[in-house]
């Protein structure tokens, strides 16, 4: 299987103001990033893709957008189920603080050979930190602090996917990527406390087995935002009393790395990349 990974390089990475309540330290002041810590995580995290035979592709950081380096919210890659053209969708940031992330990416996805695509709709969209493609035709669609309901409205209109809406209940999971995983195409990883009831339903619907994990474990590894590479190898934060040994239970291969400094500022492994075809 080949599988392409796009990664921001950190030197950029700081952490200047708080977007989400895990930017915010006990004190009531910002969390004080490691940065050669934090720079050698990120250097371990591309090496490890790159053992699993990912070809990860490097995107230059800004130092005027720290968050850039998580490459999972700027846009949605995907092909067109209709026509077989690959687009990528400019999500639209809902902070002041990273509106003009985005476009940094066009000419690296029109140079993959996407479609560059610009929602009419002037609400708040962010990308695959959300938006999380279940098959060829539909996605899950998270809404809640990041992501307005209405950008799916269009998305399904304009590139005729079907969108399954998934209400956030818990600030802390202000993205989708934060609460649930897909593993495989019949496995979802969840913090079921995440979800309003509904959407809970929804997911155990969808899928046939559905591995739960208590908000504290998630919360402080950041299990749910694992990334499965090959519905297989889960590349994971290390650490976690339970959420490897179910994956393992279940035949995954937990990849276990740090990214303890990413953290920090609410993001772990699947905020740190971008998975394209």
């Amino acid at each position: 299987m080949n599988v392409n990974v796009l990664m921001v390089s950190p030197e950029f990475y700081r952490i200047e103001y708080a977007i989400n309540p895990h930017m915010s330290a006990s004190d009531g002041g910002l969390p004080k990033v490691n940065f050669e810590r934090a720079s050698t995580q990120w250097s371990e995290l591309k090496a490890t893709y790159e053992r699993l035979g990912c070809k990860v592709h490097v995107l230059g950081g800004h130092k005027e957008f720290p968050d850039m380096v998580f490459a999972a919210n700027q846009t949605f890659p995907f092909v067109d189920p209709r026509t077989g053209v690959k687009r990528a969708i400019q999500a639209n940031m809902k902070n002041l603080q990273r509106q003009a992330e985005p476009p940094y990416f066009r000419k690296f996805f029109e140079a993959q050979g996407y479609a560059w695509e610009v929602l009419e709709t002037a609400v708040s969209f962010e990308g695959c930190g959300d938006a999380a493609l279940l098959n060829t035709s539909e996605i899950l669609g998270g809404i809640g602090p990041r992501t307005d309901a209405s950008a799916y409205d269009e998305i399904e209109a304009r590139f005729n996917l079907k969108v399954h809406r998934l209400y956030l209940v818990d600030p802390y999971c202000y993205h989708l990527d934060t609460c649930l995983c897909i593993l495989n195409p019949t496995t979802v990883a969840i913090q079921p406390s995440a979800f309003d009831n509904e959407g809970k339903t929804l997911i155990r619907r969808l899928f046939e087995n559905v591995v739960e994990v208590p908000r504290d474990e998630n919360l402080e590894f950041f299990c749910c935002n694992a990334h499965s590479v090959d519905g297989v190898n889960v590349v994971m934060q290390r650490g976690s009393p339970s959420f490897a040994k179910n994956l393992e239970r279940l035949g995954f291969r937990p990849q276990e790395v740090d990214t303890s400094e990413f953290i920090l500022a609410g993001g772990s492994v699947f905020c740190l990349k971008m998975q394209f075809v």
